[in-house]
């Protein structure tokens, strides 16, 4: 044989090498189509992922700002002490023009005397808000719990 094909002469290697580079280069073209899917897939995933944060991140913003409202709402506090459940009514604050609300209420705990004094002249009244920021497009929410005391200095009469 001599390594002759229709007349042409090619050395015995090259003769036995024919369709090698075939394979080889559906072997490499094979391996960057997996790179190129997984890449892809990974990118995919991250951006759900910053998208989920982001979703948590405003929500988490809007519970907050719920906390702030009512614990600056004194009329909310004087109705949950009142109140037969020790629960406020609900206020609620669209933030901005994005879909986000914020909820909140306020929950009477009781009543004492406040940490740290003796003197007696002080009452502390115990109350916990729960301020919630959801998204109703995402159907996603963050509940956030927080206590506070409120003292109130008693004077006496008598003086």
């Amino acid at each position: 044989m001599n390594g002759s094909m229709s007349g042409m002469r090619y050395p015995r290697s090259a003769a036995r090498q024919q369709g090698m580079v075939l394979v080889v280069c559906l072997l490499v073209i094979m391996m960057v189509t997996l790179i190129a899917a997984t890449a892809t897939k990974t990118s995919t995933y991250e951006e759900q992922m910053a998208a989920n944060a982001q979703t948590y991140n405003r929500t988490f913003q809007a519970a907050e700002s719920a906390v702030e409202l009512a614990f600056t709402n004194e009329n909310l506090m004087m109705e949950a002490a009142d109140a037969s459940d020790a629960l406020s009514s609900t206020t609620s604050s669209a933030i901005g023009s994005s879909g986000v609300v914020a909820t909140a209420q306020i929950r009477f705990r009781g009543e004492g005397i406040a940490p740290g004094n003796s003197i007696g002249t002080a009452s502390t009244f115990l109350y916990e808000i729960n301020g919630e920021g959801a998204l109703e497009a995402m159907n996603t929410s963050t509940l956030i719990r927080q206590g506070f005391y409120r003292v109130s200095f008693v004077t006496s009469s008598d003086q």
